[in-house]
């Protein structure tokens, strides 16, 4: 993964544009794969020269008290910049927060020498600072430009998964919050950040205290009308997908050119899906998929209210009509060959495999974060995966627990997973669906991903009998209990790490993530249709 790389990947620069790139230690557009007329240079060796359509700094502008010696040096360095912006030129300028929830938690910015100091400092002669969405903006309108939008890329805008703006932004279920973090050496986290950040999503406040800016400046209108951007940044290279969401409709298109067979593959399931009776508001077209943007709500919005309020008999029933509407459907086609166990040999009691009921097509992302609801009607998007002869029951399974992967604490108050399930009749399945996800994440990620997984686990079973083995052999009869709390915490650790990479399969809201099973990934398999 290419650090830094992706804050830009979206950005639609105009054909055969003039940049100037000023850069901190390495070039990032010269990584883009854009029809673009570049010149770079470092912050250090900082000369500027000629006109350009765009200048961008990434990571760079918080040098200017160090360039300019003067009392408002951040306001002189885009004074200078602007001299040299054609009339209809455009700044890119991203930044860390020093108030964003990474640095409130701990994290260590290379730009101060100790955790936390940026928080209570102001900005500083001199030095490198870190700023402040109030101070960017007055440094932008003293400078005498009068347009300008804000971008909150997450985790931050050097390791982007997704890009936020003031007309989308995130609320605390948002599958994107589940973001992987990321610190510099020298932090020290005291708590959560992903629990903070959905603590400040939910309460107004998520533009004072995210982690980055992006701000696009300019003297003339901002057209730019791209409310969000998402990346795959976790999958491979042939199921990368991009989406962006304008004010009217919703794009996703390849990454580079091995996913353009995904994009054949989605239209496909489209066609199949809506022959089954489904519902589709996507459609493909030159190699991108297309929709309207919708302002319903999603399926799981309107059942997560209903459990809120401790409505839990309409939630039943809401779940049981949108089951009855996809089975009714998906049980159209013969089932010919064997189920996805007996492929996968998962090993699974009969009895227990005679409760499912398998489907031909199993469309596993008919979820209800992929369904919008409007006047009784289903409408389904994100339909990117097919497996063949699974358990309808899977599906069920997924959405459930899937609902409960964005929105536990406040579904857990009214009623558990578990007891949901149960509801449902699907505990007893519950092992052997996870071994099955399990085959289908490693189908989809990034292979030094698993392998890095699969690796902290075997060291974690050595370490495990090398415990066992220490305790016979010393003939101790009291289990040295703190030792193997302290490599349970150590387990649970890289199973929550792991956990919060695999939220990074979304295109839209996500290749949804179920609880990860004990066991190490086995032998590779080819599940996916």
């Amino acid at each position: 993964m290419d650090r830094g790389i992706d804050i830009l990947k979206w950005y639609p620069f105009e054909k055969g544009a003039t940049i100037l790139e000023i850069y901190e230690d390495n070039s990032i557009l010269k990584k883009l794969d854009k029809k673009i007329n570049l010149t770079s240079c470092p912050i250090q060796e900082l000369q500027l020269e000629g006109e350009y359509d765009y200048i961008t700094l990434l990571g760079t502008y918080e040098y200017a008290p160090i360039i300019y010696q003067g009392k408002m040096p951040y306001i002189e360095f885009l004074q200078d910049l602007k001299k040299h912006l054609k009339s209809n030129g455009k700044i890119l300028l991203a930044i860390d927060n020093r108030l964003g929830i990474k640095y409130l938690a701990g994290a260590k910015s290379k730009h101060y020498n100790k955790i936390f100091e940026g928080i209570g400092s102001e900005i500083r002669k001199n030095k490198p600072n870190l700023l402040l969405k109030k101070e960017l903006e007055y440094f932008i309108k003293e400078t005498g430009f009068q347009n300008y939008k804000f971008y909150y890329p997450l985790p931050d805008y050097k390791n982007t998964s997704c890009i936020f703006t003031d007309d989308f932004l995130p609320k605390s279920s948002h599958s994107k919050i589940l973001y992987p973090t990321y610190y510099e050496e020298g932090s020290m986290i005291i708590y959560n950040e992903i629990d903070a950040m959905r603590q400040i999503c939910d309460n107004g406040t998520f533009v004072e205290f995210t982690n980055s800016y992006l701000i696009e400046i300019s003297n003339e209108k901002i057209k730019n009308d791209i409310k969000f951007v998402n990346y795959n940044i976790f999958r491979k290279e042939k199921y990368k997908l991009m989406l962006t969401i304008n004010q009217n409709s919703v794009v996703k298109l390849t990454e580079n050119d091995k996913a353009k067979e995904h994009i054949k593959q989605i239209e496909q399931y489209i066609s199949r899906l809506r022959k089954l009776g489904f519902e589709i508001i996507e459609k493909v077209e030159n190699e991108k998929i297309l929709s309207n943007f919708m302002t319903a709500d999603e399926l799981d919005k309107k059942i997560v209210q209903q459990i809120k309020q401790g409505n839990l008999e309409q939630a039943y029933q809401e779940i049981e009509k949108w089951y009855q509407y996809i089975k009714e459907r998906l049980e159209k086609e013969e089932v010919i060959g064997e189920n996805v166990f007996e492929k996968y040999k998962i090993q699974i009691p009969q009895e227990i495999q005679d409760k499912m009921h398998f489907i031909k097509s199993g469309f596993i992302d008919l979820l209800f974060e992929n369904i919008f609801y409007e006047n009784d009607k289903y409408y389904f998007y994100d339909q990117e995966w097919c497996i063949e002869n699974i358990p309808l029951e899977f599906i069920l399974y997924r959405a459930i627990n899937n609902l409960y992967t964005y929105n536990v604490n406040r579904l857990s108050q009214v009623i558990e997973r578990k007891e949901l399930l149960k509801k449902f009749d699907l505990n007893e399945f519950e092992d052997y669906f996870i071994e099955l996800e399990k085959i289908i994440q490693e189908q989809i990620l990034e292979k030094e991903i698993i392998e890095r997984y699969k690796e902290q686990m075997k060291q974690y079973s050595i370490n495990l009998e090398e415990l066992n083995h220490a305790s016979m052999k010393n003939n101790i009869e009291s289990v040295p209990i703190q030792d193997y709390k302290n490599l349970e915490e150590e387990k649970v650790k890289i199973e929550t790490n792991y956990q919060k990479l695999l939220q990074e399969y979304n295109t839209s809201r996500g290749w949804k993530l179920i609880k990860l099973g004990r066991k190490l990934l086995g032998k590779n398999h080819d599940v996916l249709s």
